[in-house]
Parts: C-alpha cells; sequence; structure tokens
C-alpha cells in the first residue's frame, strides 16, 4: 500500500483556492453582458472550469475517504456526510428559483412587467422533484431546469457512489485498474457516443464527471507514490498550460485533453512547492475557496435577478442598458457593463459568505449530529 504523501487531516490549501477562482470565472461565464471582462476566450469557456472540480473532487474524496472506505468506514454513513455538504445549500437555492418565478408570476399577472417563462420551458413543476432529489442529471429529464449550474452536483453524488462502492467492495489490488477502466471509458463515451461530448450537463453529464472525478482519485493516488515537486516555474508551466487547454481547444474531441491538463495542474500544486503555492494560501484566497461551494450555487439565481432588474428598468424608460435582448444578454455601454460585471462579482461573494455561513455549515452540523446519534 502506497503511504500517503501527507495525512488526510492536512488540507490542500493551494488547491483550495483553485476551487475558488474557478468558482468566480464560471459565474461570470453565466453573465451574460457586452463586456470586453466577459467576452475572452478565458471567461468565454469558463463552463470548462467545472471540469476542474470533477477531477478535484476525485483527488479530495480519495485522499480523505479511500482508505477509510476500505477499512470498513461505511458506505451509507460517507455518502450520507456528501449529501449533508451539498443537498441544503441545494434545497435552499431550489426553493429561491421557484420563487423567483412565483414572483414574476405575480409581477406579470398584475401588469408590472411581462415575463413569459415562468413554470414553462426549462422551469416546470414536473421537473422540481428530479431536482430536489438530485437526480436532474441521471437521465429522468430530457432538458436543463431550475439551478443550472446544480446538474454537476447531481453528477457529483452519482460519481460519489461508484466510488464508495469501487473502494468498499473491490480487492485492493484491483481499485487502480477498475478506477482506470472507468476513466478510459469515460473519455471514449465521451469523445466518440455523446453529441456535445465535453459540453454535456444534463444530457450524459454523468459521463463528463465520471471522467474527470476518476483523474483525480489517480491523481491522488500518483501524487501518493511520487508528489510532483517542481517550485515555482513548474506552476507557472502548470498554469499555462491550463488556460492554453481551456482557451484554445475546440469543442470536439480535443477538447478531452482538458481533463488531463487540469489532473496536471492539481498534481502540481497538491505539493505547494512555489511561490504561487504561498499566494494561493494568503487569508483571502483560503476563504473564496470555503465560499466556492456557494459561489457556484448562488450566482446563477443573481444572474436571474440581475436580468429582471434590467428588464423591468427598460420597461419603465430608465436608460440603464441600450436592450435586454431575446437571448437575455444584456446590453449597454461598455464604461457601464465592465463596472456592473464587478460589481456582480462582489455581489455573489458577499451572498456566498452568508450561505456558507448559515446554509452550509448548519447543513453540516445537522448531519454531523444525526449520524453521532445512530447506533454503530
Amino acid at each position: 500500500m502506497t503511504v500517503p504523501a501527507r495525512p488526510p487531516s492536512v488540507r490542500f490549501e493551494a488547491l483550495d483556492a483553485w476551487r475558488g477562482i474557478c468558482a468566480l470565472l464560471v459565474a461570470l461565464e453565466h453573465l451574460n453582458i457586452e463586456s470586453p471582462l466577459h467576452h475572452n476566450a478565458l471567461v468565454h469557456h469558463g463552463y470548462r472550469f467545472v471540469d476542474f472540480f470533477f477531477v478535484l473532487s476525485g483527488f479530495v474524496i480519495a485522499h480523505a475517504y479511500r482508505e477509510r472506505l476500505r477499512s470498513g468506514g461505511g458506505v451509507r454513513s460517507f455518502l450520507l456526510r456528501r449529501l449533508g455538504r451539498l443537498w441544503p445549500l441545494h434545497v435552499v437555492m431550489l426553493l429561491a428559483f421557484i420563487a423567483f418565478d412565483g414572483a414574476m408570476l405575480l409581477a406579470t399577472h398584475f401588469h408590472f412587467v411581462a415575463a413569459s417563462a415562468t413554470f414553462s420551458e426549462r422551469n416546470t413543476l414536473s421537473s422540481i422533484p428530479a431536482n430536489l432529489l438530485l437526480v436532474q442529471s441521471w437521465g429522468f429529464l430530457d432538458h436543463s431546469s431550475w439551478n443550472v449550474p446544480s446538474w454537476s452536483i447531481s453528477a457529483e453524488v452519482f460519481a460519489y457512489s461508484v466510488f464508495a462502492l469501487i473502494c468498499a467492495r473491490v480487492p485492493a489490488r484491483w481499485l487502480d485498474p477498475v478506477f482506470a477502466a472507468i476513466l478510459v471509458g469515460a473519455a471514449a463515451t465521451l469523445g466518440f457516443a455523446i453529441p456535445f461530448g465535453m459540453k454535456a450537463t444534463y444530457d450524459y453529464g454523468l459521463v463528463r464527471c465520471l471522467f474527470g472525478f476518476m483523474a483525480g482519485v489517480l491523481v491522488r493516488h500518483l501524487h501518493g507514490i511520487r508528489p510532483l515537486r517542481v517550485g515555482t516555474l513548474g506552476e507557472i508551466g502548470a498554469i499555462v498550460a491550463a488556460l492554453a487547454a481551456v482557451m484554445v481547444l475546440p469543442y470536439d474531441q480535443p477538447a478531452l485533453l482538458v481533463t488531463p491538463v487540469f489532473a496536471f495542474v492539481v498534481w502540481v500544486f497538491a505539493s505547494e512547492d512555489g511561490a504561487v503555492s504561498r499566494w494561493l494560501r494568503v487569508r483571502w484566497m483560503q476563504q473564496l475557496g470555503k465560499w466556492s461551494y456557494s459561489i457556484y450555487m448562488v450566482h446563477a439565481w443573481l444572474v436571474l435577478a440581475l436580468l429582471a432588474a434590467a428588464m423591468i428598468a427598460t420597461k419603465y424608460g430608465l436608460p440603464v442598458f441600450a436592450r435586454v435582448d431575446h437571448i437575455a444578454t444584456l446590453v449597454g455601454p461598455a464604461a457601464f457593463c465592465t463596472p456592473l460585471c464587478i460589481a456582480y462579482l462582489l455581489l455573489v461573494v458577499v451572498t456566498a459568505r452568508f450561505t456558507y455561513q448559515n446554509v452550509e455549515l448548519r447543513g453540516q452540523r445537522w448531519m454531523q449530529r444525526y449520524l453521532d446519534r445512530r447506533p454503530r
């Protein structure tokens, strides 16, 4: 058995900070606004950073739980802990989206604003149960719905289940071959059988998640055997490789290379061996990493609220934007739109801090109390 490169109780602080940075880039990509800050190759392809989350999740989960599950830690307990981490905020945001559509429906009824897509198209009442149970990316729906980014959380729950069952049931010598087989199978499926490949979300996004998650699991094994200590230049090189992969790779089969590049970045920064890592460990970067899940989960609702505010302002002749077009893009003076992007990101961070303190932590404490009361 490989000796861990560091004990499971130690956090990978540089990787935590990267989680926060990537969450902000995803949030910025989802704000459709005519701004130079938004329309550049890095932000335009920001959806690819979801695959970084998958890789990092596989790495961290394997670090914390692989041996625990092997030694009888309990699949059920593991999954309950993960649900306690993810589900409370997911439900709160789902309710927030439902409340928003209800408010817009009332506003339309009283002719305050014209909103034609409430409780229709993507956000149907029939899709609420699948979202509530976090199975909206498991093939039960044929469209994105409600808090759209939560498809990846649903896919991660599936990946957690696969990982836990393999760790608990497969002999130790076969673990890594099985993980590698799943990775290869997922890559082949994404490359040749799934229409949208590495852009899949509700439509076979499970496979995309398994590809990244298993890459992270295997990188944790490699890190245990041989940590990559490459210094500052090596860390900068890993960042350049990641930026090139995100910004340059096309949408078809070559996009599969994004995940191996992210796996390499995780392997490099797990060792925290350079000046970039030291910068990532400063307090405010660590706070971003701590709030990253909330950043990811709350930003789509804030985008929706911003679009509604712009629509109301446009209806009543307030010169905020030149128009809000048919694909929900805010169009206005560049001198206004770029500061709005920055203000939006600040609002996302402030909101995420609140939901982290009042939803995430409370959910985790509740689940911990529940598990403590259960008989072994």
